[in-house]
């Protein structure tokens, strides 16, 4: 404001009461897997399955993996994913520590093995693919031609050190380094070499699972996924991972959802025996079962996967809906399930806390439950209350730092209020009460006291009929 020195009106506009909450969305996914390409242990934001294929490579062969026992898993979850609705997804690929970047044989190269280092970006067996080849270039240059499926990287060069800066500056495909003798000419390759040696490091641990999570710590991701891997050896991490991302000093609220192990070797009775309760209990973790049957690319025909697959399918069908909307009688698009379980063992589950599929008119969620037996069972409940905190922190926040008195308090009370009724016309909340208010004391501590009732819809579970006979 101007100084008050020449006679004048002077304005002031205060705009607190214009500040409307941003928009809010509890939908995108968080996962981590095994990959044939791809940085390790950086965050990836896709936006479709294209995008994965492109980023991470083709997965393999789920009965015949690369490395035996050891099928790639991030791929093929996102497969599930986005056939289910999943949009915006945050992936991370994790492996062990085997992992290792393909490379052309130095032998095959010959003279240029003193010259030039090439490499392949990304580490994994989609580096395996890449060739390279070198040609003249008619006066006094070289072609070099470096190739993997369908993209072609060209380079015209007069020695290796000009080839290291193209490459460095250029390719998608590798790395080069000069060696020795740099600034010689490239030699002549005419029959393209391949890269070998590339390691895709799928037989990630525990504890590599547990890092590619810590990356998601901090991203817009409120599903979270450890594709591939059963609730008996990941629930105990993905239960710290939401629960540390769900405090008030992290503030990324979030669900996970995980699966069964896979039926292989038992009858259905002892499967249930095995699976039948989960491995944890929270309502922020949702337990899949069984598996599912689906196409696998790699193999070219139909594969059961265990239920840490349906898992991903069920995170795909969350993130397509909105928070209020239940998974319960919702269709799953898969080609089959693992086992088929009758009414009984489905009842069964179902107390157990255990989201179930079934095959009824396609193949359903029975129930869209999480692992708790109190207040959040129902899936809807716990997105809707975070749907809720994402909303009055965003609408909240930009009071922050203004002044704490009551006519900003009612400003922010305004922001809050118009937040929580369009909950009331989507349907997620029934009513609530909100006040926003502040002792002397409060005050002089910089603290404005947001105080609210929130009643949540529910979904109908059940339908009972009672018929009377006149």
């Amino acid at each position: 404001m101007a100084e008050l020195i020449l006679p004048g009106v002077y304005i002031e506009t205060r705009a607190e009461a214009l500040i409307v909450p941003g928009p809010i969305s509890v939908g995108n996914i968080g996962i981590v897997g095994t990959a044939s390409n791809g940085p390790v242990g950086e965050v990836q934001v896709l936006s479709g399955y294209a995008d994965a294929r492109e980023i991470f490579g083709p997965y393999d062969s789920f009965e015949s993996p690369t490395l035996a026992n050891n099928p790639l898993t991030l791929v093929r979850a996102l497969e599930l994913a986005y056939a289910n609705g999943a949009s915006t997804v945050y992936a991370v690929r994790v492996a062990n520590t085997s992992v290792a970047e393909a490379a052309p044989d130095p032998t095959a190269m010959g003279a240029n093995a003193t010259i030039f280092d090439l490499q392949a970006k990304s580490p994994g067996t989609a580096g395996n693919s890449i060739t390279v080849k070198i040609e003249d270039a008619p006066p006094s240059s070289r072609k070099v031609t470096i190739k993997s499926g369908a993209v072609e990287e060209f380079y015209t060069v007069t020695t290796g050190a000009d080839l290291v800066t193209q490459i460095s500056a250029n390719s998608a495909l590798v790395n080069a380094t000069a060696d020795t003798n740099s600034g010689n000419q490239p030699a002549l390759i005419t029959t393209a070499v391949p890269f070998t040696g590339g390691v895709d490091g799928a037989d990630a641990t525990q504890t590599q699972y547990a890092e590619g999570l810590e990356k998601l710590t901090n991203q817009n991701a409120h599903i979270i996924v450890a594709a591939g891997q059963s609730d008996n050896i990941i629930a105990d991490e993905l239960l710290a991972h939401v629960n540390n991302a769900s405090t008030d000093d992290v503030r990324r609220d979030r669900i996970a959802v995980v699966g069964s192990r896979a039926m292989t070797g038992t009858n259905v009775s002892t499967f249930l025996g095995q699976i039948s309760t989960p491995a944890v209990s929270s309502d922020r973790i949702i337990y899949v079962t069984p598996g599912v049957r689906v196409s696998d690319a790699a193999a070219g025909r139909e594969v059961r996967l265990p239920g840490a697959y349906a898992a991903a399918a069920v995170a795909g069908m969350l993130s397509a809906r909105s928070p209020h909307i239940s998974l319960t009688n919702k269709a799953v698009a898969v080609g089959g399930l693992e086992v088929e379980f009758n009414a009984g063992q489905l009842k069964q589950l179902v107390q157990s806390g255990v989201l179930a599929l079934e095959k009824r008119r396609g193949f359903r969620v029975v129930k869209g439950i999480t692992t708790d037996t109190g207040a959040f069972q129902q899936i809807s409940t716990r997105r809707i209350v975070d749907f809720a905190k994402f909303g009055v922190r965003g609408a909240a926040e930009p009071f922050i730092g203004l002044l704490n008195n009551d006519r900003v308090r009612k400003a922010s009370k305004g922001s809050i209020n118009g937040f929580l009724a369009d909950m009331v016309t989507d349907e997620m909340l029934i009513s609530y009460e909100l006040d926003v208010t502040a002792t002397r004391d409060e005050e002089i501590r910089g603290i404005a006291r947001v105080t609210m009732t929130v009643r949540p819809t529910f979904s109908i579970d059940y339908i009972k009929v009672v018929i009377f006979l006149g």
